[in-house]
C-alpha cells in the first residue's frame, strides 16, 4: 500500500507542476500523507482542484483554492506604512496575555514591537507569530515589526497588512498569544537543516565562561560528551561507531535530537512542541524558509493586500554566524541516522505544511521534493520505527506553570 501511495503522490506532483490537463471524464482521488486530493473534470483545459484535509480534531473538511482572509466586518485595519503608524502616539498600548497570566514576568525585548500596536484589532482577527528557532523566524519576525536583533542590518517593515495583524508571538516557553487568535503563523524549514543550524548556534564558544543556566543546557552535552559537531553526535552518539561513547552520552544524543532532552534549546523546542502546544483546532499559516518571498506575498494577498510587497532586499540577515566546513559537514551515513532519529519530527513538519490554509498541494510536494535531498526515506513515508515522543509534561510545565 505504501508504494502505491508514493507512486500516486509522484503522479500528482508532476501533473501539478507541469500543469497538464486530464483528458478522461473521471474523478481521481489520491490519498497521501493524511489528506485526499480530488480532481474533478470540468473540461479538457480546466481542472478544479479540491483538497480534503484531515483537520486537527480528526474530522474531514473539503478545502478549495485558498479564500481571501481579508477582514470585511468593519475592523479598522490598514496596511503598515510609516505614515499610517507614525502619527498615533497613544497606540503603543500593548496587551500581553503572558504577562496577564504571570504578573511577575515582563516580556523581553524580542517579544515587543518596534512599530505601533493597533489595539483596535479584536482577538479573533489577530495572528500569532509562532517563532520556531533556526527556521528563519528572526528574519520574518523583523519584517513583522518585532524587536529581534534587527538593528545589525536595519529593520525594514514591508508596507503590508501582515505586520499589523500579527500582534503577538510564541517562542520557546513564552506563549504570548490568545487561544482564539484567528491564525497561527509558522515559519518552517527543512528539519535536518534546522537542527544543523540550531546545534551550531547553541554550541558554546570555545573559551567562553558559561553561566549556570548555560551549563545546564550545554556543558553535559557539548563538553562532557564527544559532541562538538553534529557529525560527532551522529557518529559517536547515535551510531557509537568507535564503541567508546558512554551509555549516558548515547542517551543524551538521542534525547537531544528527538526533543526530549533539554541539551540544545533550539532543538528541544521543535515542530512537535509548537504544533501540540497551540489550541487543537487552530488555523495555521506557513512561511517556508526556502520560499519566504513567495509565501509572504501569498499570505499578504489572502489578507487583501498586494502580492509583491516582499522582496529579498527587504529581508534582514539575523543570527548569522560564520561556521567552518567541519561544523557544516555531514557524511551520508550520518545523514541517514539523523533522519531516522528525526522521523517523527519530520512527520510534524508535514502536518504543519498540510494544515496551512495558504498552501496548496503543489507547495507541499515541492517541499517534499526538497526534503528528499536530505531525508529521502522520511520525505516519502509517514511510517516511523518509533512512536511519537510523549511531550505532555514538557508542554504542561510551560503552559500552566
Amino acid at each position: 500500500m505504501t508504494s502505491d501511495l508514493r507512486s500516486s503522490s509522484e503522479v500528482l506532483y508532476h501533473n501539478a507542476t507541469m500543469r497538464k490537463s486530464l483528458t478522461a471524464f473521471a474523478t481521481i482521488a489520491i490519498f497521501t500523507a493524511g489528506y485526499v486530493t480530488l480532481f474533478y473534470k470540468k473540461n479538457s483545459f480546466d481542472i478544479i482542484k479540491h483538497k480534503i484535509a484531515i483537520t486537527r480534531d480528526g474530522s474531514i473538511a473539503i478545502r478549495n483554492e485558498p479564500k481571501s482572509l481579508v477582514y470585511d466586518d468593519g475592523v479598522p485595519v490598514f496596511p503598515y506604512t510609516p505614515s499610517n503608524y507614525s502619527s498615533h502616539p497613544g497606540i503603543f498600548n500593548y496587551f500581553s496575555p503572558y504577562e496577564q497570566r504571570f504578573p511577575n514576568y515582563k516580556l523581553t525585548y524580542g517579544f515587543q514591537k518596534t512599530m505601533p500596536y493597533n489595539n483596535h484589532i479584536p482577538t479573533n482577527k489577530q495572528i500569532c507569530f509562532v517563532h520556531v528557532g533556526k527556521a528563519g523566524g528572526s528574519t520574518i519576525g523583523c519584517s513583522l515589526g518585532f524587536s529581534l536583533h534587527c538593528s545589525e542590518k536595519g529593520q525594514v517593515i514591508p508596507n503590508s497588512f501582515l505586520p499589523v495583524l500579527t500582534t503577538h508571538t510564541f517562542h520557546r516557553g513564552v506563549y504570548d498569544c490568545q487561544d482564539d487568535a484567528a491564525y497561527f503563523l509558522f515559519v518552517v524549514r527543512d528539519p535536518l537543516a534546522r537542527i544543523m543550524s540550531a546545534f551550531n548556534y547553541d554550541r558554546p564558544q570555545e573559551g567562553a565562561k558559561l553561566s549556570s543556566k548555560q551549563l545546564f543546557h550545554s556543558k553535559e552535552f557539548y563538553l562532557d560528551c564527544p559532541f562538538w559537531t553534529l557529525e560527532e553526535v551522529a557518529q559517536n552518539g547515535l551510531l557509537n561507531a568507535e564503541g567508546a561513547t558512554s551509555k549516558t552520552c548515547q542517551k543524551r544524543a538521542k534525547s537531544a535530537i528527538i526533543g526530549t532532552g533539554q541539551f540544545v534549546p533550539h532543538i528541544f523546542f521543535n515542530y512537535q512542541y509548537y504544533y501540540e502546544f497551540i489550541p487543537h483546532k487552530s488555523n495555521i499559516l506557513v512561511i517556508r524558509n526556502e520560499h519566504i518571498v513567495d509565501d509572504y506575498n501569498g499570505i499578504e494577498h489572502l489578507l487583501g493586500g498586494y502580492d509583491d510587497v516582499m522582496n529579498p532586499s527587504l529581508l534582514p540577515e539575523n543570527n548569522v554566524h560564520n561556521k567552518n566546513a567541519t561544523d557544516l559537514y555531514l557524511s551520508d551515513e550520518s545523514k541517514v541516522v539523523l533522519c531516522q532519529a528525526l522521523c517523527n519530527e519530520i512527520q510534524f513538519y508535514k502536518k504543519i505544511l498540510l494544515a496551512a490554509v495558504n498552501l496548496m498541494e503543489e507547495d507541499f510536494f515541492v517541499s517534499m521534493e526538497e526534503l528528499k535531498s536530505s531525508c529521502p526515506i522520511e520525505a516519502m513515508s509517514d511510517d516511523c520505527d518509533e512512536d511519537e515522543p510523549d511531550i505532555t509534561e514538557k508542554i504542561r510545565e510551560r503552559k500552566f506553570c
